[in-house]
């Protein structure tokens, strides 16, 4: 009877270690996938790139000049 009791605890403490390491596996696969999610995110500060119309240089936007409903950017020889 003894030898019952016994087996059932260690049969129960199996159960346990195995649904902790369960849950830790999930839990470290979470973490993983948020981390890497967050590194395939473009940073915030981008800034989207244009083609001056004259010339052919790709700079930021916040460089560029309309002009004409065309878009330059502040090379001195793209000016008028």
């Amino acid at each position: 009877m003894e030898l019952m009791v016994i087996m059932a605890r260690i049969l129960i403490l199996i159960i346990i270690g195995f649904i902790l390491v369960k849950i830790l596996k999930h839990m470290l696969a979470n973490a993983d996938s948020k981390s890497s999610a967050k590194e395939n995110m473009p940073a915030a500060a981008a800034e989207k790139m244009i083609q001056c119309a004259k010339c052919g240089c790709h700079v930021p936007i916040s460089e560029s000049r309309r002009e004409n409903n065309q878009l330059t950017c502040n090379n001195p020889e793209c000016q008028p």
